[in-house]
């Protein structure tokens, strides 16, 4: 009986098997004749215009735009690099400065060099100097000097410089008790002005027994066919004459000396000299200067 069973079992599985093969076989044949049909049918577009032929593109011819020359920085003509090409920098022990040329120091006695003669290395002085006052308490007169103007200024409070961008704020004469005496207090008088110095928007007082300085390095020269007169020229300042161009490099305060380069035309580097006061380099020590100008006749309180 079991053997029956499973043979009729074997017939059904047998019978399945082929009508899946059928069924597959049929499949695919409608298929077929489907992609056939596909084969045989129209699927690009029909065009009725003429065929697209396709134009010539050119490019427009663009104006090449160089690169503007790189301008000269403030430390002179050499420090110029291209952008992957940094310079070559160079540290002179002499004149304790940096270089994109190789240090070329000459060496000169005294304070005499390129033909220039150093007279003194000193701060620059205020724009303005309270020099004196003149009438009563409450009343007062202030006398001012300036190098910008060969006349005295006398002013009052509230007056405004105008060439100078100063305006007088404040006057006052004091009694002002002087340090460092050893038989008891001595008392000195001292007119101190305020000013509003619009350059920097600050207050500056001035007093009449001191000459009121700036934190700019100065340096004084006789140039070369100077009759007589002295020149002040401040760091970067430049000046020529029929051979050469000059240029104040460095000025240093303590101990005093300028470093000066001159340019010769042909020559690949500049020249440089380390000078110093004439006098020092003698021995003999540089007196204050006085103020350039003098008080009026009856002006109450002065300064040196």
């Amino acid at each position: 009986m079991r053997q029956l069973i499973k043979a009729a079992y074997d017939k059904l599985l047998l019978a399945l098997a082929v009508g899946a093969v059928v069924l597959s076989g049929g499949w695919l044949w409608r298929q077929q004749a489907e992609v056939r049909g596909l084969q045989g049918e129209m699927i690009g577009p029909i065009l009725s215009d003429p065929t697209y032929t396709a134009s010539e593109w050119r490019v427009s011819a663009r104006p090449v735009a160089p690169w503007p020359k790189a301008s000269a920085q403030s430390q002179g003509g050499g420090w110029l690099y291209e952008v992957f090409t940094p310079p070559v920098i160079y540290y002179n022990t002499v004149a304790r400065s940096f270089s994109v040329t190789p240090p070329y120091i000459q060496s000169e006695p005294g304070g005499r060099g390129f033909g220039l003669e150093l007279l003194a290395v000193q701060l620059e002085p205020y724009r303005l100097q309270l020099l004196g006052y003149f009438g009563a308490p409450g009343d007062y007169l202030a006398a001012f000097v300036s190098s910008r103007s060969p006349e005295t200024l006398l002013a009052r409070e509230g007056r405004r410089f105008d060439q100078l961008g100063l305006t007088l704020k404040s006057f006052d004469v004091r009694k002002v008790t002087i340090e460092g005496s050893e038989t008891g207090p001595v008392y000195d008088v001292a007119a101190l002005a305020v000013l509003q110095d619009e350059q920097t928007g600050t207050e500056v007082v001035l007093d009449s027994r001191v000459r009121k300085l700036t934190d700019t390095p100065l340096a004084v020269f006789k140039l070369p066919r100077a009759t007589g007169q002295s020149s002040e020229l401040h760091e970067g300042d430049t000046f020529a004459d029929d051979n050469a161009t000059y240029r104040i490099e460095r000025i240093q305060l303590n101990p005093p000396e300028v470093v000066v380069a001159r340019t010769v035309p042909g020559l690949p580097v500049p020249e440089r000299q380390v000078l110093r006061p004439v006098a020092q380099v003698a021995g003999k020590s540089l007196k204050p200067d006085p103020f350039v100008a003098q008080p009026a006749q009856g002006v109450a309180a002065t300064g040196r």
